[in-house]
């Protein structure tokens, strides 16, 4: 926890409530917003990844051991999303606070009905191999509600005296995502049925939540870059199915992207698979709201 100088703090206790702030460190900008939704004042966050950034390829920075190492809580979605840099940077921050099992560790997949588990684990099937089933539950339309509920428990586990606190910021945001969730229902209708391709697996939850078909990826295996035969391939399945939208991420908005698309003449629309993934999307209900009118323009306008 941040400390104040001793005369500040002690200026600032009442009725025994401490001044400190819970240091938190979230792995996407998904919990990080979610995180300061619960926390408010009682919290300071930072996420590791940026929005715009491949998730299994995240850039790390000296100041993120800095923060793991002084960490009260850290905030992960788990499923082995954060699987090539968490881990290093648990055992390399040597903080037992937030290390798995330890009060401060919060793993937002605990509870999670995981979709895409794999019967066998094989390379064969790709590169990236997650074990557990797809991890890209964030951008399941009730991933928001499932998320906060696991950062609410952290957050009473690591700082009880402040339960009132967190449960009463919790209720609202609830209240928010009631909200949101309804006029999610009514969007989502206009999207059953309707046909998608896709460059990565990021988006699965999200189309199978409105039931829409994902008939192809420009990826032939999760992880795994298309060559020219794999390229033809998805051209001539977009062509024969008649499939106008191509969803990818910034990340992934490269030139077999563009090439599919110039050939096949379906459209490409970028997509945030994270909070910040594109610009003005600051918070994962604002994610979902972008999500949501930018499939039904392009495909039931």
């Amino acid at each position: 926890m941040k400390r104040m100088p001793t005369s500040l703090a002690a200026a600032l206790l009442l009725g025994g409530v401490a001044a400190a702030q819970l240091d938190v460190v979230a792995t996407i900008p998904d919990l990080k917003d979610i995180a300061e939704e619960i926390g408010g004042d009682r919290v300071d966050v930072i996420s590791i990844a940026r929005g715009t950034e491949n998730i299994h390829g995240v850039s790390l920075r000296p100041s993120h051991l800095v923060k793991v190492n002084k960490a009260d809580v850290l905030i992960q979605i788990g499923l082995s999303l954060e699987h090539a840099y968490v881990p290093g940077l648990l055992e390399k921050g040597r903080n037992r606070r937030i290390q798995p099992g330890a009060p401060g560790f919060v793993n937002c997949s605990e509870g999670w009905e995981a979709i895409d588990v794999p019967e066998e684990i094989s390379r064969s099937r790709g590169a990236d191999i997650h074990p557990l089933g797809n991890p890209h539950m964030n951008i399941d339309p009730r991933g928001g509600r499932h998320m906060a509920d696991r950062i609410l428990a952290g957050f009473l586990r690591v700082d009880p005296e402040h339960a009132e606190h967190y449960e009463k910021r919790h209720a609202a945001y609830v209240a928010k995502l009631d909200e949101a969730e309804t006029r999610w229902a009514k969007l989502g209708e206009r999207l059953r049925g309707k046909k998608i391709a896709i460059y990565h697996n990021d988006f699965t939850y999200f189309a199978r939540h409105y039931g829409m078909n994902v008939v192809t990826s420009v990826e032939p295996k999760p992880g795994v870059p298309p060559s020219p035969k794999d390229l033809a391939r998805t051209v001539e399945v977009l062509r024969r199915e008649q499939v106008g939208v191509i969803l990818t991420a910034k990340w992934s908005n490269n030139k077999d992207v563009r090439f599919v698309a110039e050939k096949s003449g379906a459209r490409v629309i970028e997509i945030p698979i994270m909070v910040h993934g594109v610009k003005g999307v600051d918070t994962w209900i604002g994610m979902m709201d972008f999500l949501h009118r930018e499939l039904v323009g392009a495909l039931d306008p």
